[in-house]
């Protein structure tokens, strides 16, 4: 994989923590994609409605640019 955006993530808990180092060690990957693979599966799943409101927001956003954000 190609080295990318980096974001800093408060996961909230220890435990959640300590499971992903496991599996870490129990697949023998780095922990970078056991969260890239668990962020792609959890996003694969909500591929109806989140992606087209993804897509509305983009649109918006690039409208909102183009005019400045005084509307049409």
């Amino acid at each position: 994989m190609a080295k990318g955006t980096r974001i800093t993530v408060d996961l909230g808990s220890k435990e959640l923590l300590k499971a992903v180092k496991l599996a870490s060690v129990e697949q023998g990957k780095p922990i970078r994609e056991i969260i890239i693979e668990a962020l792609e599966h959890w996003l694969g799943g909500k591929k109806g409605s989140g992606q087209q409101d993804y897509l509305a927001m983009m649109k918006a956003l690039d409208e909102y640019r183009k005019t400045g954000g005084k509307g049409n």
